[in-house]
């Protein structure tokens, strides 16, 4: 039995993540589940829905945060400190990032699992991105009515910026699972 479960975790330690396809090609991606997909941190267990839920949740926020924030820029004009400003840009560009490393390291690595000065950065861009959007979220809600633009443009941000954390925590779990490495 003991024997089994060693040889067991030997080929399931071999299965590979990233990649979007299971034969190492990125085109099946649009291929609405006819090619299966490796198991990653945007598939989870090579599901398409877990893909594409997870690409939903990342472009949702994404654009949430880059409304929310311009919505700041435009109305607060010259009058804002420079700390809001740097909030405000960080959370752009730290939210970009990590949306766009992680869809090109899923895409390009062929095992995401086995970098993890990589995913400390990706994870480390998505946490700071979510700091700094809540940061600059409470220094708008305190000095706005909490039915403004920004203000409901901004708690909208942070709710799908938390989900596409999330996506990423689960599915990464779940490709670990796969891999035999959890």
């Amino acid at each position: 039995m003991l024997k089994e479960r060693k040889v067991l975790a030997m080929q399931s330690s071999k299965v590979q993540t990233g990649y979007f396809a299971s034969d190492g090609s990125i085109s099946p991606v649009f291929s609405f589940g006819r090619v299966p997909l490796v198991p990653s941190v945007l598939t989870g267990d090579g599901s398409h829905m877990n893909l594409w839920v997870s690409v939903l949740l990342h472009v949702a926020a994404l654009v949430l945060t880059i409304t929310a924030n311009s919505i700041f820029f435009a109305k607060s004009g010259s009058t804002a400190s420079h700390i809001s400003i740097g909030w405000g840009v960080s959370s752009i560009a730290m939210f970009s990032l990590a949306v766009v490393g992680t869809v090109v390291s899923t895409a390009l690595v062929r095992d995401a699992f086995s970098m993890p000065m990589l995913n400390t950065l990706i994870v480390g861009l998505f946490l700071g991105a979510l700091i700094a959007t809540a940061k600059i979220a409470y220094l708008n809600g305190v000095s706005s009515p909490s039915d403004s633009g920004e203000v409901v443009t901004f708690n909208l941000a942070l709710f799908f910026q938390s989900f596409a954390i999330a996506s990423i925590a689960a599915n990464g779990a779940c490709a670990l699972s796969k891999k035999g490495g959890i």
